[in-house]
């Protein structure tokens, strides 16, 4: 048995070491004795030719088994220390033991169970004929009580690898519910410390995860062209002084979709900007049609950093080229009262017979004037066919309330009531 007295002492140089160990059988393996002291490479060459006979028996370790039956075998080959360390860490949380990494660097790992007190014992190191890194010697049976304080090994990076995904799905996840959700699955005691940087570990590996994903975009568009000839995909940069490239903006046509548009839709588009609310946040600019049905038809998608005047202006022009839509002539476009929208369509599309969507119209209206009746009347002046019913009606409201007449008055009604659209 390793003697408990010398816990202090372990982390010694190696002489000190090797002088109060010589009872031990297992470091003996590890440390035989000698008159010289050898250096620690020299000490890993030696252990690794215990195995060079039987190296196509040992298995491979599979990363895909469930992290409950991840068991230490001896022989067992890794691809790196810290494949056999995550292994390890799964393998104490499932049976509640209280694993100690007595040596660890990029050539050797030692690992102790209670820090000596119990008799398990694992070696590893790199193996000389293959670059695998390898159990070496191993103890398995344990003396010990399952713990469910894990201690150093079981850190915020365990803690975040094995949440990644769930953090990911789960936006509004807190630290508290996620120290919460960790007891419950894994039966361990961690802080809410260790949760914190757990979460913000997670999210730099997503965020990592989304910078390839985004390097990605360009093979997206080139594979559109391929199987749909005729498509449109653009993509803009932003190049930092650094000389690395940002991600700017994307618009997406497909060439069915610009054919399916200009030989059996409506001459109607409606435009509209949408936040994107997940980890990469920005805005999505899309188009739609109005088919013979009257069923939404999409025509093109965007996606900017940020919703104003010179982002529409891009999509507008794009768009543009692709209807063959010129200065507008001849056909309805329908959106919100974004006003740099509204300065790009008067600079694009001056000819375009320009409406405002109600929807949003009213959204706004009832916040300033609450009330039922604000909101029926309205409604009412909307959908007016005639241009001396509008006014009737208008007549109503400014006698409820003058500011809420004037307030629709200046959103223009030739956009949004039906008695100022043009017909034919």
């Amino acid at each position: 048995m390793f003697d408990a007295g010398l816990e202090d002492e372990i982390n010694g140089d190696y002489c000190t070491l090797l002088n109060k160990t010589k009872d031990n059988e297992f470091l003996n393996k590890l440390w035989p004795e000698g008159g010289e002291e050898k250096n620690v490479e020299t000490q890993m060459d030696n252990v690794e030719e215990l195995d060079n006979d039987v190296l196509e028996e040992h298995p491979i370790f599979n990363p895909q088994v469930h992290c409950k039956k991840q068991v230490p075998i001896l022989g067992m080959r890794f691809e790196n220390p810290k494949q056999l360390k995550s292994m390890l860490c799964n393998y104490a949380v499932k049976n509640g033991y209280q694993l100690w990494f007595e040596k660890n660097d990029n050539k050797r790992l030692l690992v102790l169970c209670c820090k000596g007190a119990c008799t398990f014992r694992l070696w590893a190191s790199w193996m000389s004929t293959e670059h695998n890194f390898q159990i070496k010697s191993l103890k398995s049976k344990h003396q010990c009580a399952r713990n469910y304080k894990m201690g150093s090994i079981v850190n915020y990076r365990w803690i975040g690898s094995h949440y990644t995904k769930e953090i990911l799905r789960r936006q509004k996840l807190t630290i508290r519910q996620l120290r919460l959700e960790v007891i419950k699955k894994f039966g361990i005691e961690v802080s809410i410390n260790q949760c914190r940087r757990a979460k913000q570990y997670a999210m730099n590996i997503i965020e990592g995860t989304l910078i390839e994903h985004y390097a990605k975009l360009w093979s997206y568009g080139e594979e559109i062209r391929r199987s749909n000839p005729g498509s449109t995909v653009n993509m803009d940069v932003l190049t930092m002084p650094d000389g690395t490239n940002h991600f700017s903006k994307y618009y997406v046509c497909f060439d069915g979709v610009k054919k399916g548009w200009l030989e059996g839709c409506k001459r109607v588009i409606g435009i509209d900007g949408y936040f994107l609310k997940g980890y990469v946040t920005g805005e999505l600019l899309c188009a739609v049609g109005k088919d013979a049905r009257d069923q939404i038809y999409p025509i093109s998608w965007a996606v900017v950093c940020v919703e104003n005047k010179e982002n529409w202006k891009w999509f507008l022009s794009l768009l543009s080229d692709d209807l063959n839509l010129g200065m507008g002539q001849c056909f309805t476009l329908m959106s919100t009262q974004h006003k740099g929208l509204m300065e790009a369509v008067k600079e694009l599309l001056p000819r375009a017979e320009h409406r405002k969507c109600a929807r949003h119209i009213v959204a706004n209206f009832s916040k300033k004037f609450p009330g039922a009746q604000f909101v029926n009347l309205f409604w009412v002046a909307c959908n007016a066919t005639k241009e001396q019913y509008f006014k009737e009606i208008m007549k109503d409201i400014e006698l409820m309330s003058p500011e809420a007449s004037n307030y629709l008055i200046e959103k223009d009604p030739r956009t949004w009531s039906r008695a100022y659209y043009q017909v034919g």
